[in-house]
């Protein structure tokens, strides 16, 4: 069973976060896809060459899957359902569409915007010690 990994578990897996390596070395990678855009959001994360080039070998151990047109049309669906209640982004939207047309479960500490879309499924994968941001995934705090 395949299921998506989002933006903010990436970030504290790069940053070397002890809950984060435990979860990904308690489940197997192969199950673990990671949506285009969260993969782009990665890489626009990244401050400097070194940076980008860790980012990019972590990334390569993952299956990335790219939208398909159902899933776009699906993210705007959503984005004209929630955009006046909810600020919720366009790159989520995508992810939370590419997870429903897939029927793929995501991994993300966003519960508060991907909770709000009916159907899908989303969970927190581990306890998080303390916040982190989603400034460079490449540094270390």
């Amino acid at each position: 069973m395949s299921v998506f990994l989002d933006t903010d578990v990436l970030v504290d897996c790069l940053r070397g976060t002890e809950a984060a390596e435990e979860w990904l070395e308690a489940n197997p990678r192969e199950s673990f896809q990671i949506p285009g855009i969260v993969a782009m959001e990665l890489i626009i994360g990244c401050q400097n060459k070194a940076a980008l080039k860790r980012t990019q070998k972590f990334l390569q151990s993952f299956e990335i899957a790219w939208p398909e047109a159902p899933e776009f049309e699906r993210a705007y669906e959503i984005l004209s359902e929630k955009f006046l209640t909810s600020s919720i982004s366009i790159p989520d939207c995508i992810i939370a569409a590419m997870a429903l047309e897939r029927s793929i479960q995501l991994y993300s500490f966003n519960l508060r915007d991907f909770g709000q879309i009916e159907d899908l499924v989303v969970k927190s994968p581990y306890e998080r010690p303390a916040k982190t941001h989603l400034t460079d995934p490449g540094q270390t705090p």
